[in-house]
């Protein structure tokens, strides 16, 4: 594939170089994160001054709106081998960890609507005018009708986005089309054995399109039960509750303290039950980062009948089942590409594993 270097000149990043040879590359894209790249490349003196003197550089490749922002260069010299450049960063959606709230803000409503609230207040067209990002945009609302509340202070514009999406399944990305980023939503689709709507994917041996695996299930930091302490103190504090409907034995209790929330806004004063919704919104969004880690990757066999991008994308859910009887559905949540003296390849991490 070819490689493109862009470099920020005006707000814009006009082509400057070609790589039409690199001896690896590793591109990975992610559904709910930022991805990440990096290229081992021979060195020349012009790449080494472009990637190390710009203040900004990006990479693009072919028939890809996909971009990545170069955050860490590594020169190595060598008599026997030659000269060779690591060049390594982020994908685009790591911009949003940029910025930050530097203020209480109160979000409500769909959760699409705060989310592109949040990146107009902070990116787009935030009060402090050196925050704005000029050549940064969004996409069309997708009008998905799931709803929340949200009270932030201080926290990562890019962590709570992602946090956001991990509670209501949705995908993320920031494209990079006609000199633009341009932020979009989106929800894979289901193409397991469990549907009728959509056609079926299935990585299996026996279908001799899935290699190497690995399968791993964690369960030290699940819990199933929250408790989100909010603003007071002692009896007078504010606590909700939020359990998954398990007993017993099987209940795994936790604590999110929740004391940077508050009643007090500076659109006035919540009711004691709006303020209740917000730390309900707020255990939500708890108990989506302390599910059980159930993960299944598996190297994709080339010349297989399914094709990354056509048959199947990043977010969709797609039917696993291994040699040892491991079946279930999990969501594409990584595609890493790689690129190298052995050919192209194509891996991709599925999680959120249901038997």
């Amino acid at each position: 594939m070819n490689l493109y270097i862009h470099k920020f000149n005006a707000g814009m990043f006009p082509k400057v170089k070609v790589i039409d040879y690199a001896a690896s590359i590793i591109w990975i894209k992610r559904f709910k994160e930022a991805g990440y790249f990096e290229l081992y490349v021979k060195a020349d003196k012009e790449l080494f001054k472009l990637v190390t003197e710009e203040k900004m550089i990006m990479i693009t490749r072919d028939d890809d709106s996909s971009a990545m922002i170069v955050n860490s260069v590594k020169l190595t010299t060598s008599a026997d081998t030659g000269d060779y450049l690591t060049i390594s960063g982020k994908s685009a959606e790591g911009i949003l960890g940029q910025r930050i709230f530097t203020k209480q803000a109160n979000y409500t409503g769909t959760a699409e609507s705060i989310i592109r609230k949040m990146i107009t207040d902070n990116i787009i067209a935030p009060t402090d005018l050196t925050r704005k990002i000029i050549n940064f945009t969004l996409a069309e609302s997708h009008d998905f009708t799931e709803n929340t509340e949200k009270q932030v202070t201080g926290k990562n514009l890019l962590d709570i986005v992602s946090e956001i999406c991990t509670a209501f399944e949705y995908g993320f990305k920031v494209d990079y089309e006609g000199g633009q980023f341009v932020f979009d939503l989106y929800k894979g689709v289901d193409r397991s054995l469990d549907q009728n709507e959509n056609n079926r994917v299935i990585f299996s041996p026996d279908f001799e399109n899935l290699g190497n695996t690995e399968f791993s299930r964690d369960k030290s930091t699940y819990y199933n039960s929250v408790y989100v302490a909010g603003e007071g103190e002692g009896s007078d504090r504010v606590i909700v509750n939020l359990n998954s409907g398990f007993t017993g034995l099987f209940l795994r209790e936790m604590w999110a303290d929740a004391r940077t929330t508050s009643a007090t806004t500076e659109e006035g004063e919540l009711t004691p039950a709006e303020y209740e919704a917000v730390l309900e919104a707020q255990a939500v969004d708890e108990l989506a980062k302390v599910k059980e880690l159930t993960d299944f990757s598996g190297e994709i066999l080339a010349g297989n009948s399914y094709k990354y991008g056509i048959d199947y994308s990043l977010g969709d859910k797609v039917t696993v089942i291994n040699e040892y009887g491991i079946r279930g559905t999990a969501v594409i949540s990584e595609i890493t590409e790689v690129e190298d003296e052995t050919g192209y390849s194509i891996y991709p991490t599925l999680s959120e594993w249901k038997v």
